[in-house]
């Protein structure tokens, strides 16, 4: 979080420069293509050289601008104020030792004593606390503590729990499926009663394997839009994926079609410009940006920077729908290679499931535009022959209730057969760890496939620091040797899956806005499950004896930055 503040403050200051200095190569464009410090679906950051083609800066911009330099920048401030202390109080310097010393001491007490925090956190915090007596307690109190959370959280709280209400679970949807599928009901009830998520029968499924699969199913479904089009995603950027959609936005738009568009203030915040939300309302979209990063005069806004709206929903006339992993850029779609072949998936809703992704939507749009929707004028009675069952929910870091992780437990442990997962980042609680080790020691197949190509190169090591526990187990662990794994996907037994937003990483599972779908039955699992096997021939399987022979730099990297996980 601090790291995000001081990359904010860059930018703020080279934009200020670079409209007083008339030069031909203003300073702002070195940071057009930076990359995302903390969130997991950002890039290294990268920086382009000043004058293309004349010196090569990209190296140097790298590191100055890495998490590793920041950190270093961080440690360096708490050592200045280490000192500075030490020097303006050395005739006291007993007494500040000892001053420091006791709020160190209340704030490890205040961490151990805290029942409704992750024990990966608490291990994390303490670290901090002990490293830097002086900022490390500053950090716990504004950042580490879930008290009561600021006005606008409590404002989008409210409003959460006013879009339970439109919810009505239909008792025959329920009825008939425990009658089909009597060991979901416990998951089904989880989530219907903790995250607000009625299950639909009256919907139908499509699978998009891969992100190009996805496009052209999506640009015609917008094409086809006669009320609304929403859209709520992580990143959006400028090129080949977003600029055929947006030409259709503005096409619906000035046809009277109602179009909104929320996109995240840090996830898009360098690969769109900051007046983007302007330019796309004179557009005649309807458009904000998701908790932007902003000077504000109210101190506890500052708390939210960390939780992001991670989530990627479309909708279409309240009957047609759209989630998965996929963002709005290029790689996505392979039109650019970042990281070789990017693996991601995606669903198409086509029913009365797509209420569900409405409201969501609705409930976000009212918090970021100051407004409040009718959510029953937007329920679309457009009910199509059963494939299974869906049930669509939607996790949120304000509730303290860590909807994304249980659902995904609760699919580990009821796996009989088997259970495979696909996610870009590896980095679990020991909830998670516990639950996939005893599922595979108990005779599940378990494999999950990572990245063979990473993103992030420190996180990377991360990932694979759980390979050995987890190989040691009977867990079986593939790499996408193609490229990068970026979809989030559960599959069991043939008979369930989940498909969304949710990644296998602290951020994911505990700081973001999440999304994903439960499916129980119908076509959409096959498919899923057809595409695993398909993309296991493509991998490469880890095996333990692989994880003996790690240098001995990299067993010290993956120790020191497992502490700090839950930061990635």
């Amino acid at each position: 979080m601090c790291a995000e503040m001081l990359l904010f403050c860059l930018r703020f200051s080279f934009d200020r420069v670079s409209r007083m200095c008339p030069a031909p190569y203003p300073f702002s464009c070195i940071f057009v293509r930076l990359g995302y410090l903390f969130d997991t679906e950002c890039d290294i950051l990268t920086v382009y050289p000043i004058i293309k083609g004349r010196y090569s800066m990209k190296k140097l911009s790298r590191f100055l601008l890495s998490r590793t330099f920041l950190f270093g920048v961080l440690i360096a401030c708490q050592l200045g104020i280490f000192v500075w202390l030490m020097l303006m109080f050395r005739r006291a310097g007993t007494v500040a030792y000892i001053i420091l010393t006791l709020i160190s001491a209340l704030v490890i007490i205040a961490v151990v004593e805290h029942n409704n925090i992750n024990p990966a956190y608490k291990i994390m915090w303490l670290l901090i606390v002990v490293v830097m007596p002086v900022t490390g307690p500053i950090c716990y109190l504004w950042w580490g503590r879930h008290g009561i959370p600021p006005k606008r959280a409590r404002q989008l709280v409210q409003m959460e729990q006013d879009a339970a209400c439109a919810f009505q679970q239909e008792p025959a949807v329920t009825q008939a499926l425990y009658q089909e599928f009597p060991d979901f009901r416990h998951s089904v009830e989880y989530l219907r009663n903790y995250a607000a998520a009625p299950v639909y029968s009256g919907t139908q499924t499509e699978y998009y394997s891969m992100g190009q699969e996805f496009l052209a199913p999506f640009l015609d479904a917008l094409r086809k839009a006669e009320k609304y089009i929403f859209l709520e995603y992580f990143i959006v950027e400028e090129g080949q994926m977003w600029d055929p959609i947006l030409a259709i936005l503005r096409e619906k738009a000035a046809a009277g079609v109602d179009v909104r568009v929320i996109y995240d203030g840090f996830g898009s915040m360098f690969t769109l410009p900051a007046d983007y939300d302007e330019q796309l309302c004179r557009m005649g979209i309807q458009c904000h940006a998701f908790n932007p990063l902003h000077f504000s005069l109210h101190i506890s806004d500052y708390k939210l920077f960390n939780h992001r709206d991670h989530r990627k929903i479309a909708v279409i006339d309240g009957c047609v729908g759209f989630t998965g992993g996929l963002n709005f850029a290029d790689e996505y779609i392979n039109r650019k290679l970042r990281c070789g072949v990017w693996k991601d998936t995606a669903v198409k809703l086509e029913g009365s499931a797509v209420y569900s992704l409405t409201v969501s939507f609705l409930t976000m749009w009212d918090y970021v535009a100051g407004t409040k929707s009718d959510y029953e004028a937007y329920r679309c009675p457009c009910a199509v022959p059963a494939q299974g069952y869906v049930q669509p929910y939607f996790d949120s870091p304000l509730n303290n209730e860590i909807i994304c992780e249980n659902a995904y437990i609760n699919i580990i442990r009821r796996a009989q057969r088997y259970v495979y997962i696909t996610t870009p980042y590896l980095i679990i609680d020991n909830e998670l760890m516990s639950a996939l080790c005893l599922a595979a020691k108990s005779g599940v197949d378990v494999r999950i496939l990572t990245p063979g190509i990473p993103d992030k190169a420190f996180v990377y090591q991360v990932t694979q620091s759980y390979y050995p526990r987890l190989l040691e187990a009977g867990v079986h662990i593939y790499e996408y040797t193609p490229g990068f794994m970026h979809a989030k996907m559960f599959v069991s037994d043939d008979r369930e899956a989940i498909v969304g937003t949710a990644n296998l990483d602290f951020r994911s599972l505990y700081l973001h806005f999440e999304n994903c779908c439960a499916f129980y039955g119908g076509s959409i699992v096959q498919s899923v499950l057809s595409d695993i096997n398909r993309t296991l021939a493509e991998c490469h399987e880890v095996t333990l004896e692989e994880t003996h022979h790690i240098p001995l730099y990299k067993v010290l990297t993956r120790i020191f930055m497992r502490f700090f996980a839950p930061l990635l």
